[in-house]
């Protein structure tokens, strides 16, 4: 009977939820919603089970962890957008329930749309970890909530950037844009501001009631470690 260690069944239920994350945030980051003033895309609606899935796996996967939960995404991105492709371009039936426009309507994501969000997913991601792995080494593996949302500004400067103008240049104003990029962004770090006790809860559960470590700052450790 094929056995995992507790280790190795957390990461793979991170991954799980992660690309879940990933994959619905880009089927449904073509439509925009407004609350008050505010105009944001839907798709960044994931982002705080994101935010908690990204520090959890740098927390205790170390870079090597976190690097293949990008890699993986990415690859799921990719799957994911061919798969859809290739149901767009399958004739539709006379009696489908389902015609062709509304289907394209909703699952007709531009190829301008999802290389953005590639993009800014391949960087941001990057980004995130390198900065993580920084931020917990001049700390000494302390202040756990500095590296969270530390990581999370620098990051999803980069996120947010490429996905609004990558979508919306040419199609929207200059101003418009900004005011979007700009309500994203703040969303987003407020809301990692917001979730930061929920980070502090999940390292507790981890770490006390599962009995899984932290990963080490030194990857040497990290690879020198046990599965539990």
């Amino acid at each position: 009977m094929l056995r995992f260690s507790t280790r190795h069944q957390l990461f793979l239920v991170l991954v799980a939820l992660f690309v879940t994350c990933l994959l619905v945030a880009d089927i449904v980051a073509g439509k925009y919603f407004q609350v008050g003033a505010l105009e944001m895309s839907v798709g960044t609606v994931t982002f705080p089970i994101a935010f908690l899935l990204t520090d959890i796996v740098n927390e205790y996967y170390g870079r090597p962890g976190a690097r293949m939960m990008t890699g993986i995404g990415m690859a799921m991105l990719v799957v994911a957008f061919s798969l859809i492709y290739m149901s767009r371009t399958l004739p539709v039936s006379d009696g489908s329930p389902v015609g062709q426009e509304p289907f394209d309507a909703v699952f007709g994501i531009s190829m301008r749309l999802f290389v953005a969000s590639l993009v800014a997913y391949l960087i941001s991601q990057i980004v995130d970890i390198h900065a993580f792995h920084f931020v917990k080494g001049i700390t000494e593996s302390k202040h756990l909530w500095l590296r969270a949302i530390g990581s999370t500004a620098v990051s999803q400067v980069v996120d947010t950037f490429v996905v609004t103008f990558g979508c919306l240049a040419g199609l929207r104003s200059t101003s418009d844009i900004l005011v979007i990029f700009g309500t994203s962004y703040l969303y987003k770090i407020i809301v990692a501001v917001m979730l930061t006790p929920l980070v502090y809860v999940a390292h507790d559960l981890i770490t006390r009631r599962m009995g899984i470590e932290p990963a080490p700052h030194d990857e040497r450790e990290l690879a020198a470690m046990p599965a539990e």
